[in-house]
């Protein structure tokens, strides 16, 4: 049976949106403990999120600790190091604008609701099972879902084989009749690909596309009627 993968952050939920929501919110309140604009800190937050995110991925560190952890090194310098204190208001101020800020990616329902008069949809995701069900919740996409994958219940996360093969198992598809649709080039599209799913990567944020053979390129999920074609009717 043909089958539709999506990944869920920065592929329906927009991650980054919500992301730099909370980090404004942090600059804001504490102000001259954070230097650089905007741009810069998500930058370095975004690395940090990832060297604490594979902690909490195989189990060694909570969510709660990590997000505590990010915002200690974000707010310490060479002449201080943030009190523990410090480090869970400022993930608490992050947090809450965080949450404030949830919204699906711009055309993200009205593409689901096309796909889904077709195709079976599942998403596939890293990260913790209960966070992933709260986010395609609030933002709308829940009705559109057949099955949720989060490696958190996997015990692998992407670009695990395993993952992929859950979804598909669970969906009743095969390789050969699915399309994986995200944004992350190592974790959706060599995943994907490395079990024979046609791959669609969502590239929103203009980086340099690693190998145009191995997936079919898109800046947006929009216009909703061209990104409807690509993934029911392949060239």
């Amino acid at each position: 049976m043909p089958v539709v993968l999506f990944d869920l952050d920065d592929t329906l939920f927009d991650h980054q949106y919500c992301s730099r929501a909370g980090l404004v919110a942090v600059q804001r309140t504490y102000a001259g403990r954070i230097d650089g604009d905007i741009d810069e800190v998500e930058f370095v937050y975004r690395t940090l999120l990832e060297q604490w995110h594979e902690k909490v991925l195989d189990g060694s560190i909570s969510i709660d600790e990590s997000r505590v952890e990010r915002f200690r090194s974000l707010l310490s310098d060479e002449q201080a190091v943030a009190t523990d204190d410090e480090s869970r208001a400022a993930a608490r101020c992050y947090r809450e604008a965080y949450l404030a800020a949830f919204r699906p990616v711009p055309g993200a329902i009205e593409l689901l609701q096309r796909v889904k008069a077709e195709r079976s949809i599942g998403i596939v995701t890293n990260h913790i099972l209960s966070e992933q069900v709260k986010k395609i919740a609030t933002i709308g996409v829940d009705p559109f879902v057949d099955e949720l994958v989060v490696s958190d219940e996997v015990g692998v996360a992407k670009p695990d084989a395993r993952v992929f093969e859950t979804a598909l198992s669970r969906l009743g598809g095969t390789p050969d009749e699915a399309v994986m649709i995200g944004d992350s080039w190592s974790s959706d599209i060599l995943g994907a690909t490395g079990l024979g799913i046609r791959a669609i990567w969502l590239n929103r944020y203009n980086r340099r596309c690693p190998d145009s053979s191995l997936a079919t390129e898109i800046r947006s999920l929009e216009p909703v009627d061209k990104i409807v074609d690509l993934i029911l009717n392949p060239s």
